[in-house]
């Protein structure tokens, strides 16, 4: 049985996510307490701990004695994530499951900025704006999943932050920080259909990046498909580095 633990109180289950394979924006923001949930067994010494933000993430020791029992209380339908010495543990614990690949791609020592701006250039119809309180409910239009995670526009506003690109009453395609914490931002990109191909992604995630460097945060990248990994590549994110991801059922 895991206990809940309180956002002040995170800072202790930092050591159990040492070198976990991915979606390290998510764990710095929930460990962090800006969005998510965390429990642990126990809030002193802490052998293995579960974070919610999309995901369900758990690391620590699988031979613990609460591990099995946390993996099955999963409910079906989730999307589990775990260091590689899970694996079987998750294989056990689960009849029915179903892998798939996803990429952690790493943000590179140095960014080639000239790259960035030339990414940016887009034809005179289509403009690179942040989100504001004026504009927050168009670019939740274009995909939820830009500001989902947050509990309200308001909340995306104070803690997130986003990037979108506009064509004449509406937004095309957009950037946003999936998730955020004083350290670092996961990123999400999201293009409209009609408007895909066009270099737009590429756009508003440059600009993306540009914050991330003007404000000190880390770049986050986790693709959950090859397009997305080769995206990233293009930006300069460094060589995709695949691991196993699970989709309960």
């Amino acid at each position: 049985m895991l206990n809940t633990v309180a956002p002040a109180d995170r800072a202790r289950l930092s050591p159990l996510f040492d070198g976990f394979p991915g979606l390290h924006g998510l764990i710095d923001s929930v460990l962090e307490g800006v969005l998510g949930n965390a429990w642990s067994d126990d809030p002193l010494q802490p052998r293995i701990a579960r974070l919610e933000l999309d995901f369900q993430l758990l690391a620590g020791d699988p031979n613990s004695a609460p591990a099995a029992d946390t993996i099955a209380a999963i409910p079906s339908g989730e999307h589990l994530a775990v260091p590689e010495s899970w694996a079987d543990l998750v294989m056990d614990a689960r009849e029915t499951l179903q892998t798939y690949e996803r990429f952690d791609c790493p943000p590179p020592k140095r960014w080639d900025r000239g790259h960035l701006t030339l990414f940016q250039e887009l034809p005179d119809d289509l403009v690179i704006e942040r989100i504001t309180a004026k504009t927050v409910p168009a670019f939740a239009r274009l995909a939820d999943s830009l500001v989902y995670n947050f509990d309200s526009h308001e909340h995306f506003l104070e803690r997130g932050v986003g990037f979108g690109i506009r064509h004449q009453d509406r937004f095309v395609a957009g950037c946003s920080s999936f998730a955020m914490s004083s350290r670092s931002l996961e990123f999400e990109v999201q293009t409209h259909p009609d408007y895909q191909r066009r270099g737009l992604a590429l756009a508003t995630c440059a600009r993306m990046i540009e914050h991330c460097l003007e404000h000190g945060l880390v770049p986050c990248w986790d693709a959950a498909h090859d397009g997305s990994a080769r995206l990233a590549e293009r930006l300069g994110f460094e060589e995709r580095r695949p691991y196993t991801a699970y989709r309960l059922q």
